[in-house]
């Protein structure tokens, strides 16, 4: 039996799509189709599929695909997925991608967009992938780059989060970025038997309103602030306004774009 993998539900799940999809998971989409489109592909199998921000963006790419099937572990973003689509030739389904409950050499391509990083048994998922590949087909996931790459994430979390949490284990604040080595993404492709992979740099910009943007999405309303608000109470609100200060000299009063940087895995069977 796998390990459980992380969960996203009730509220986070709908300020995910709300704030996060958006910013941040909206741009990775459109920036890692331009190395998939090419495939010959009928049958999708798209993995930790989150509120269907990517799901979208397989079906409009692939016309001719006779399936796609959107799986997450966690019921409440699938939920929100079918209810933002509303495509009745997307099958949704529940599934752990350390255990898929599908036959072996059913797809084509499988997707996986930053969930790899929360597997407890990530050799599993990539294992499990190849399975269900059909020969020639290929798996195609995405991590994120290391946080001192994205100014953003660095003043978010590195100097405003992480010195409230210094007295604890903080890993679990750098577990959405510890995957940014591409020698070990090529191994974990190989060890799953690809026999041809690669692994590529994404670098594209996400897009926020204002400051107040950012600091309500990552912080207001994510898990983040409510960690410093069980943590420190008394730092709340003092992190927040900070983080619109400092966000405010370095990119402005209004809209502003920002860097992102991801890792693309890819693996033909």
């Amino acid at each position: 039996m796998s390990e459980e993998v992380y969960k996203i539900a009730g509220n986070d799940a709908a300020n995910y799509e709300e704030h996060l999809g958006p910013l941040v998971f909206e741009p990775a989409a459109q920036a890692l189709l331009s190395h998939i489109t090419a495939f010959p592909v009928h049958t999708i199998l798209e993995t930790a599929s989150g509120t269907g921000r990517l799901t979208k963006h397989l079906r409009r790419s692939f016309p001719a695909a006779e399936s796609l099937v959107a799986t997450d572990i966690n019921p409440d973003m699938l939920e929100i997925a079918q209810q933002q689509l509303n495509d009745p030739s997307i099958t949704f389904q529940l599934a752990d991608a350390q255990q898929l409950p599908f036959g072996d050499q059913l797809f084509d391509l499988v997707v996986n967009q930053f969930g790899l990083m929360f597997l407890p048994d990530k050799e599993a998922g990539l294992k499990e992938a190849a399975r269900v590949l059909k020969p020639g087909g290929h798996f195609v996931f995405t991590t994120w780059d290391k946080i001192p790459s994205m100014p953003l994430f660095k003043l978010l979390i590195e100097d405003m989060i992480l010195p409230l949490f210094k007295d604890e284990d903080t890993t679990r604040f750098h577990t959405p970025f510890a995957l940014h080595d591409p020698q070990l993404l090529n191994t974990y492709l190989e060890q799953a038997g690809f026999r041809n992979h690669k692994v590529v740099f994404l670098k594209f910009n996400g897009r926020a309103d204002s400051p107040k943007h950012i600091v309500n999405s990552y912080f207001l309303q994510h898990p983040l602030g409510r960690q410093v608000k069980e943590k420190a109470p008394w730092a709340f609100d003092k992190v927040a306004k900070e983080l619109e200060q400092r966000l405010t000299k370095e990119f402005g009063a209004g809209a502003f774009e920002f860097e992102l940087r991801a890792l693309a895995g890819i693996g033909r069977r």
